[in-house]
């Protein structure tokens, strides 16, 4: 009599060698396997508090990040111009929404107001040449009025900082503002938001210009939650990025840099952003996509996060 691997119990659909019960188990998690899920990597602190994540903590089945800078694969999930998040016009640049990806026993969906500012590839600031030469603009630590300030605008094509200051500013002569819904899915206490293929306004405000997508857009949100020890986020981005909490930027990345991210451990900044357990916080998101290659921005949450639907 041959015994069945035990093994096998995991997926009761297929009663094979366990090197073919794990491969049917990763491709097929509707037939009763277990559902596979990115984590958060876990290393040692650095002085930054900020950890690049390494790849030998990602657990199975979870995504390796796009680190050759070439365009993504094109996905119609969550920040996918056809996916959930896709850009619904009200036709005068008013407020506009997009209703969540349904809802089901094991996931929830936070609801977040965005503003998404629209520029041309004839901004300075936007562009193909952004791809190899781009401009790294060093913000102030704390933001001011509730947007990042540059500290040392670059040498060539800003003047005062004067340029960065359009990128989270409404201003009808060199940007087209936007507004929806951004949203964060949430299941077991783990949130993911955004993917690998960031767009939000294909065909709206200046149009793609000849381009797969529109390229040249910015987008600012908040998200508030509620400090525990243990919290923490990660991020992947292809072009600028600053996270603060409570106005202080603790992460930040920028076009010239390429794809890749880090991990922020909010405990290591518990004493300097005053982080109680149980205490209220926003996390605040600025993303700047003007490199005309690829548009990436992936944020994983290990937060105490209200899954509340935004109301439209």
């Amino acid at each position: 009599m041959t015994l069945a691997h035990p093994e096998a119990s995991f997926c009761p659909a297929f009663r094979r060698p366990l090197a073919l019960v794990l491969l049917s188990c990763a491709a097929l998690p509707l037939a009763g396997c277990p559902l596979q899920t990115a984590s958060i990597g876990r290393r040692n602190e650095d002085a930054s508090h900020v950890e690049t994540p390494d790849p030998s903590d990602q657990e199975i089945g979870s995504e390796t990040p796009n680190v050759g800078g070439g365009p993504p694969e094109d996905d119609d999930g969550g920040g996918g111009s056809a996916g959930a998040d896709a850009f619904i016009d009200d036709g005068d640049g008013g407020t506009a929404s997009a209703k969540p990806p349904p809802r089901d026993a094991s996931l929830c969906t936070a609801s977040f107001p965005m503003t998404v500012r629209d520029f041309s590839e004839k901004h300075q600031d936007f562009g193909p040449s952004q791809t190899t030469g781009g401009k790294k603009f060093e913000p102030e630590t704390e933001l001011q009025n509730g947007k990042p300030v540059v500290a040392n605008p670059p040498e060539q094509g800003a003047s005062a900082g004067d340029s960065f200051d359009e990128w989270f500013q409404d201003d009808p002569a060199v940007n087209k503002t936007l507004h929806q819904l951004i949203h964060l899915d949430i299941r077991n206490g783990r949130g993911q938001l955004g993917n690998r293929s960031f767009y939000y306004v294909d065909g709206r405000g200046f149009g793609n210009e000849g381009y797969a997508h529109n390229f040249g857009f910015t987008v600012e949100f908040e998200v508030p939650f509620i400090y525990a020890q243990g919290s923490s986020f990660s991020y992947e981005s292809s072009d600028d990025v600053w996270i603060s909490v409570d106005d202080t930027i603790v992460a930040e990345h920028s076009v010239s840099d390429g794809v890749n991210g880090g991990i922020v451990r909010l405990d290591a900044w518990a004493d300097a952003l005053h982080l109680k357990p149980g205490s209220s916080h926003k996390l605040k998101v600025f993303y700047a996509e003007r490199n005309f290659v690829a548009s990436v921005f992936l944020l994983e949450t290990a937060l105490n996060i209200e899954c509340v639907e935004a109301i439209d």
